[in-house]
């Protein structure tokens, strides 16, 4: 591929640096010290958003929400939402071809929370079609490119969220998140990305597949406006670190740590170590049959579920049929999925996975606090973005596997079992360049524990990539784009 022009729409501030590499925290305090202002920053980022379109991260952009000063805790901070979530006066379409003309009158409770706090939402994002993937290659909305190789996924299915604050179009992005869909792409991509403990933040107004592993969460650039955001969202005070870092002892699983891909293990090893440095204790935790027993039940729960859930939504918005959604599919992946998954699962069985769920949310708090650990630590993804042609599988360690099961082997659990967890951005692999992400995850409904604990830890072993030292401006592709038509 030609080496493209630079964006040269952005202007610089300060001591020449962009708009679009301020952190949330950071955007605050330049315009409190009088270094920028509200418009000036917006009219940047969306000139930048222009600029870098061909990414594809970006399926509809709130322009008329630009309008007007802003005051609270995130006046003028610019937040990019996955086109799941409603947003009063755009479009949430899932990703779906049905959905092109639900444009919504009112704001999914969480929005409306940010936008009160004084953030603006500049655009929604692309998405893997309902949610139902871990590419978020979409034949409908097209592919989001990852900004540190435009020829690779994001991941999904927050794929263009998460590409979208990389690239630094905005400091903060919401995402959902059922198997790993906030976490798996913050780590493809390089960021921050949190999955709270479902019901930590308000509900509703979201075009969801499973209300019990279903959960809203911020992907960003920095720990710290992971602590704002939650702050804003969960209403309460921001999490406080762990007063000392040799107080901290932490669960490493010996399933999490087979087959990685070089650069994986190369990466966890050295943040394993550097916290080893720092006086954090670790100890093994055997949790290999939880993980696979969670994985037994988790598309149970999900077809339990996904049905009256998504005719939920569609009731709400007035339309269409069920039947109309899926027979417009555009992606051939997600239409034999839901096809087949729909109604696949009895009343009795949906039933007992729920009480499975339940004996093993115990039994890994148990043995977690029996071994003394406060949570566990595990690379989020085994492996580093793959490409965008390697829809169905990927070659791995010197064979070929299955895409989907592979992105989300280490992050599912959370999903079902409901535990909160952080992705944390580390030096990118050796080998290849790509980033890499580390989760730290505890039992459910300790989310103030956990990300005190993770504000501890992440200074020694987080590294994040300013967006302007990413992307270029590549040349324009076809929009939508098909997978199969991209490099």
């Amino acid at each position: 591929m030609d080496t493209p022009a630079a964006p040269s729409a952005v202007k610089t501030f300060g001591e020449g640096q962009s708009p679009r590499d301020l952190t949330a925290s950071a955007f605050l305090a330049a315009v409190d010290a009088g270094s920028t202002n509200q418009q000036d920053y917006l009219e940047d980022l969306l000139a930048l958003s222009v600029d870098l379109a061909s990414y594809s991260t970006v399926c509809e952009t709130a322009t008329s929400t630009f309008i007007g000063h802003r005051s609270g805790t995130l006046a003028g901070v610019a937040i990019v939402v996955k086109d799941n979530i409603d947003v009063a006066g755009s479009a949430t379409t899932g990703g779906t071809p049905a959905l092109a003309g639900n444009r919504v009158s009112a704001s999914a409770p969480l929005v409306e929370r940010l936008i009160g706090a004084g953030a603006i939402v500049t655009a929604k994002n692309t998405m893997h079609e309902l949610a139902l993937g871990a590419t978020s290659n979409n034949a409908f909305q097209g592919v989001p490119r990852n900004p540190w190789d435009p020829t690779r996924i994001c991941g999904g299915s927050s794929g263009g969220t998460a590409g979208a604050v990389a690239l630094g179009l905005a400091p903060v992005g919401i995402g959902t998140d059922t198997g790993g869909s906030i976490r798996m792409p913050a780590a493809l991509c390089g960021l921050f990305g949190f999955r709270p403990s479902p019901g930590r933040y308000p509900e509703g107004g979201m075009l969801s597949l499973s209300p019990t592993r279903d959960t809203a969460g911020p992907l960003t650039r920095s720990m710290e406006d992971i602590l704002l955001i939650d702050s804003v969202l969960a209403a309460r005070p921001a999490a406080t670190p762990v007063p000392a870092v040799d107080a901290i002892r932490l669960g490493t699983s010996p399933f999490h740590s087979y087959d990685l891909h070089p650069d994986v293990a190369n990466s966890y090893a050295r943040a394993l170590q550097t916290l080893q440095s720092k006086a954090v204790e670790f100890s093994d935790v055997a949790i290999g049959d939880i993980v696979e027993s969670a994985g037994a039940i988790a598309t149970t729960i999900l077809w339990g579920e996904a049905e009256k859930s998504i005719q939920d939504y569609l009731d709400h918005a007035g339309g269409p049929s069920l039947q109309d959604l899926i027979g417009s599919i555009a992606s051939p992946d997600v239409r034999l999925i839901l096809s087949s998954g729909l109604g696949s699962v009895s009343e009795r069985d949906y039933s007992a996975a729920i009480e499975t769920r339940r004996q093993l949310r115990a039994e890994l708090s148990r043995r977690l606090n029996t071994a003394g650990v406060q949570a566990l630590m595990f690379p989020t993804v085994p492996v580093v973005a793959p490409l965008i042609k390697e829809s169905d599988l990927m070659e791995h360690n010197g064979r070929n596997v299955p895409v989907f099961p592979t992105l989300i082997r280490h992050t599912d659990l959370g999903g079902v079992l409901g535990l909160p967890g952080i992705s944390v951005p580390v030096r990118p692999g050796t080998r290849t360049g790509l980033p890499v992400g580390i989760e730290f995850t505890s039992p459910p409904e300790t989310d103030d524990d956990l990300l005190a604990l993770v504000t501890t830890l992440e200074p020694h072993i987080s590294h994040v990539a300013s967006p302007s030292t990413l992307s270029l401006a590549l040349a324009p592709s076809p929009s939508p784009a098909s997978p199969k038509d991209l490099p």
